[in-house]
């Protein structure tokens, strides 16, 4: 077990400690409610494994080649022999995901505590084809949480989640209101974004060659008003620094705001990487309701990649765009269906580099449709369709799909899709289609039982590269939950 989840496990064991003491004490207004989700999967498909031939069996010379089938194969030198990655052996991974969450309330005036956690295990097949298997548990949030009229305050595993994103810490949050208006200063032991990790995890370093060498300490203090009943801003300022105060990994800052003004609803956000000195993201966007059941939106957007100072991949200059995007929908009058189109178009900055007789090219585009139809209270019909041509690569997504549901106990859908690939400066075509099946029973109103199935099929042409990921999935879920629900009277179960 990792060191994070040591530390989410304490603050999980503590919550539910306090959870315990529930069954012998007087107030009719605590109780504990935990739901559950128990999924198995399993999973067919044919992993990527590295291959070599002779030189001397290949055609022509140089550093790419070919095998006598064809196959393109990369000649590093005058090494003897040629390598290229291809699809093994068909194998299967059996996974098993237990997610918890709990909630427990009553604990002393306004004090309640919480916890996600999740559990992974395999229960057969080949381990490693599932991302952080080995891992067999997280404490995604577990905390203490107390509520007065006049703020709030938390402690154990949090997230702090802003017009920065959403960054998973240990530490503690302290929050202030005064009618509409908030202030929050939170910080602790910073996790990696997206990983529930401390900066010095194994994670990092098996796929970062120069991984951070101390633990992130997060600081950051978030301010809300409410200047109107229409309108709203929020500005963050957070910050993480090495253990030993020596080395700063980030310092960004945000603002967010939106407001309604004639009829137009203006949502807008900025985002300035103070460390970096780049402003990495600016947003305006504009929506407006239309006659005849047409509603639209316009936004404009400029970007540029943010990556914390730890990480070397800030030196390579990340290429960001500017985009502006138009969104329309329509709807019937007695909104059985309903369309939307969308669409936008960017321009790359410069990149300093390619061939002055073949530059690179500078701008993309996307757009699609979207359509969604209710036959009855119980047919339903949805399809779409994306394209998006970018910097040297494109993709294209097509789906269509249908939902029954003969009562509350009961669904069943069904959905076919398939996407195309064109890959970064390839003219190689990868191509995926497939179909699958879903349904859920609800036998209890509190235990539900869902599952599906799908086959995908991968086609590789035009030498494009990778392997077959063409594979068959399968899985069951268990949606449950025990103990009181705060939303009825009394906090009764059902």
């Amino acid at each position: 077990m990792t060191h994070a989840s040591r530390g989410g496990l304490a603050a999980a064991l503590l919550a539910s400690g306090f959870a315990s003491g529930l069954a012998g004490a007087p107030l009719a207004a605590q109780g504990i409610r935990i739901s559950g989700t128990t999924w198995l999967q399993s999973i067919d498909l044919r992993p990527v494994r590295q291959d070599s031939v002779l030189a001397s069996q290949t055609v022509a010379s140089g550093s790419e080649r070919r095998t006598s089938d064809g196959q393109l194969v990369q000649c590093p030198g005058t090494l003897a022999y040629c390598y290229y990655a291809t699809s093994g052996a068909r194998q299967t991974t059996n996974p098993l995901l237990q997610d918890l969450s709990i909630a427990a309330w009553g604990l002393g005036e306004g004090v309640s505590a919480h916890a996600h956690l999740r559990a992974r295990a395999s229960v057969g097949g080949e381990s490693a084809l599932w991302p952080r298997l080995g891992d067999h548990f997280d404490a995604l949030d577990a905390y203490l949480q107390v509520d007065r009229r006049f703020g709030q305050a938390r402690l154990g595993r949090l997230w702090a989640s802003n017009g920065l994103g959403a960054y998973n810490y240990d530490g503690g949050a302290l929050l202030l209101r005064r009618g509409p208006h908030s202030i929050e200063a939170y910080g602790g032991r910073a996790l990696v974004q997206g990983l529930n990790e401390p900066y010095t995890s194994a994670e990092i370093g098996a796929v970062d060659d120069l991984p951070p060498e101390d633990n992130g300490y997060l600081i950051g203090v978030r301010v809300r008003a409410r200047p109107s009943d229409l309108s709203a801003i929020s500005a963050v300022y957070q910050r993480v620094i090495a253990a030993d105060r020596s080395t700063l990994y980030s310092e960004r800052v945000s603002l967010d705001g939106m407001t309604r003004l004639l009829g137009t609803s203006l949502d807008a956000n900025v985002t300035y990487d103070m460390a970096g000195g780049l402003l990495n993201e600016a947003r305006l966007r504009a929506a407006r309701r239309l006659p005849r059941g047409f509603d639209g939106a316009v936004e404009g957007r400029r970007h540029r990649p943010f990556f914390e100072l730890w990480t070397i991949w800030g030196a390579f200059a990340p290429v960001g765009f500017d985009e502006g995007r138009a969104e329309v929908s329509w709807r019937a009058p007695r909104e059985h269906l309903q369309l939307t189109a969308h669409g936008g178009y960017r321009k790359y900055a410069e990149a300093g580099s390619g061939l002055a007789y073949l530059p690179l090219k500078a701008d993309g585009w996307r757009a699609g449709v979207d359509a969604t139809w209710m036959a009855s209270d119980r047919v339903s019909a949805s399809a779409s369709y994306a394209t998006d041509i970018g910097f040297g690569a494109s993709r294209t997504d097509l789906s269509a799909g249908a939902r029954w549901t003969p009562n509350e106990r009961v669904s069943l859908g069904a959905i076919v899709s398939g996407f195309q690939s064109i890959y970064e400066f390839r003219v190689g075509t990868g191509r995926v289609i497939g179909g699958a099946i879903n349904g859920g029973v609800r036998l209890t109103p509190d235990l539900r039982v869902a599952v599906d199935g799908g086959i995908y099929r991968h086609h590789l042409t035009n030498d494009a590269p990778g392997t077959d990921w063409s594979q068959r999935r399968a899985s069951v879920r268990l949606e449950w939950s025990v103990g009181s629900d705060p939303g009825m009277l009394g906090g009764r179960g059902r």
